[in-house]
């Protein structure tokens, strides 16, 4: 059996982006403050430890101040690869852990653009788990070896490890709260978990197998709207109305 294992992606709310300063920071030596943060990556992975490290050169570039410039996707892609000596995947991956588990709040997100506007580095996480092979391959076997949200094969790239109750909801790294997801369901899930402050234990992203998204053709969907607009009625609560009715008549 494959070893299908991906770790699950992380994101965080994000302010907007600043001015730039073309200034050198005079309190702050910014090749220092780089060396420093570097030395005080959690990562256990000396590649992602280089990654990270090219990704806060490219967010504060010699000669440059704080906020620092404003930074296209592809930039940030480009210096990755230029550092790998190839195409690198999982660069923003890499970039939300800068800003997640490695506590570099102040690296900013406004559409496909970035911006450091802070130098401070706040709190880190606990370092995510590493699953072993063994622990993974059970968690992918209670699902079928299948996606736990839509029940798709893993392809070559494999599934995503996610933690089903994510670990800023207070989510456990016990081994039941593991499920593989495919790439467009952990990035749905991840839109879908941003500022979301239902009960985690009734969410059909968390717990799949008890409250599995229900998928509606496209036609259905826009039939739905165009009857419910017409009417001014609220779709989620009328779809809700006619599936109890239908269940409670059989």
């Amino acid at each position: 059996m494959p070893n299908n294992k991906r770790k699950s992606k992380a994101h965080i709310k994000q302010p907007v982006l600043l001015p730039p300063n073309p200034e050198p920071n005079t309190l702050v030596d910014r090749d220092e403050w780089i060396e420093q943060a570097a030395k005080g990556f959690i990562t256990t992975s000396s590649a992602n430890r280089g990654i990270y490290k090219v990704i806060l050169e490219v967010l504060w570039p010699k000669g440059h101040g704080i906020p620092g410039p404003v930074i296209d996707r592809e930039s940030i892609r480009n210096a990755v690869d230029a550092a790998k000596g190839k195409p690198y995947l999982d660069v923003f991956r890499r970039l939300r852990e800068l800003q997640g588990d490695e506590g570099f709040l102040g690296i900013v997100k406004q559409g496909n653009q970035y911006q450091l506007i802070d130098s401070n580095i706040y709190a880190k996480k606990t370092p995510r788990t590493h699953l072993s092979n063994d622990k993974w391959n059970l968690i992918a076997a209670h699902y079928k070896n299948v996606c736990a949200a839509c029940g798709s094969s893993s392809g070559e790239k494999g599934f995503q490890q996610d933690h089903k109750v994510p670990r800023a909801r207070g989510g456990a790294d016990a081994t039941s709260n593991w499920q593989p997801l495919c790439d467009s369901c952990n990035n749905i899930k991840s839109v879908s978990c941003r500022a979301c402050k239902d009960d985690c234990s009734k969410c059909g992203w968390a717990y799949p197998e008890f409250y599995k998204p229900v998928k509606l053709p496209g036609s259905t969907l826009r039939a739905l709207h165009k009857y419910t607009d017409e009417r001014k009625l609220d779709a989620n609560k009328l779809v809700s109305e006619w599936i109890l009715e239908k269940i409670n008549t059989q």
